[in-house]
């Protein structure tokens, strides 16, 4: 006899946004809801593998199909993918009917990603019509809960700040002047492995807090200055970094200099904010990629020497602007 290969009933391709996500699941659903119910015998209370095919047959079980958010979906499959996946003891819910309590957003991960993730399962628990309506009630845990816990207490906020919005991203080349947003979704997890892999982020942290607050409040966004002071910081070290920042703050400076069409830049955003939303001076309200752009472009024009710069925007053509060590440039140079 033939063994039947199995396939899945719907195939998504979760890069393809959240719109084919929806459809795929509306279209599983729809398919789900004439299946027999399979059994999930096999799987009693303990550690198991949930494979594609075990995902989709729990899936068909579950009889509660609340309003799957696709980035959960994204984050768990690309965990799954990438190795990722811990082994929380975070359940899947079985209940003695045979019905699925929980873990719809895992499972449609697996069964989209095809990829297969170690759980723990709770099976037999007593069947109860409001039993959805009790699981997941607790307080979500952040990432500046999640650095705080590790620790990193203080300015946990704005280093988690950092990561999320700009570090992670910074290193995956996915930063945009134009805001073109990475569909890629950055976990807890992800942001505490990357504050233990990278401990000076804290310590610039603080200093721009403690030292630099002038220059914080010139920029207007604080998280976005001590991304910058921190690129700035491992290139180059502390005192290049004073440097730049109290030229920040410098009100004497030469025409053409870059760190002043970076403040006459800053003071037409200023403007922005006071402006009328749809009114012409709108326009140069800074969001936070925005004010890394300029301000990086400043400091490497600056750094360079260039003292005849009149305009710090960046054209469609320019790349996202890097600080790197002086070192690792030469050897990138050397290789092309």
């Amino acid at each position: 006899m033939t063994k039947t290969t199995w396939a899945p009933a719907v195939r998504c391709d979760l890069t393809a946004g959240p719109q084919a996500f929806t459809h795929a699941v509306e279209k599983f659903r729809a398919w789900a809801a004439q299946q027999p119910r399979p059994s999930l015998a096999a799987l009693t209370t303990g550690w198991h593998t949930i494979t594609p095919e075990i995902a989709q047959n729990l899936l068909i079980c579950n009889r509660h199909n609340r309003k799957l958010r696709y980035t959960d979906v994204l984050r768990y499959a690309t965990d799954m993918a990438t190795g990722r996946w811990k082994k929380t003891g975070e359940p899947v819910i079985l209940t003695d009917a045979g019905d699925l309590e929980d873990a719809g957003h895992r499972c449609m991960a697996c069964l989209f990603s095809g990829c297969s993730f170690e759980t723990f399962v709770v099976a037999g628990v007593p069947h109860d019509d409001d039993l959805f309506s009790y699981i997941d009630n607790g307080v979500s845990r952040t990432g500046d809960d999640t650095l705080h816990c590790a620790g990193l207490n203080g300015l946990s906020g704005n280093i988690q700040s950092v990561i999320k919005n700009y570090a992670i991203r910074y290193d995956e080349g996915q930063l945009y002047w134009h805001g073109r947003p990475s569909i890629s979704p950055i976990a807890n997890h992800h942001i505490l492995d990357y504050a233990q892999a990278h401990p000076s982020l804290a310590v610039v942290a603080h200093q721009m807090t403690d030292i630099h607050p002038g220059a914080i409040r010139r920029l207007d966004d604080k998280v976005a200055a001590t991304f910058v002071g921190w690129k700035i910081s491992e290139a180059y070290g502390t005192s290049v970094l004073e440097d730049f920042m109290q030229l920040l703050t410098q009100s004497d400076l030469p025409a053409g200099h870059p760190v002043l069409a970076l403040q006459q830049r800053l003071d037409l955003h200023e403007a922005a904010k006071e402006a009328a939303p749809k009114s012409a001076k709108a326009k140069f309200k800074l969001n936070g990629v925005k004010t890394v752009v300029l301000t990086m472009r400043a400091f490497l024009f600056w750094h360079e020497g260039r003292m005849n710069v009149r305009k710090l925007d960046p054209s469609m053509d320019d790349p996202f602007p890097r600080i790197e060590k002086p070192q690792d440039t030469d050897l990138a140079t050397a290789a092309e």
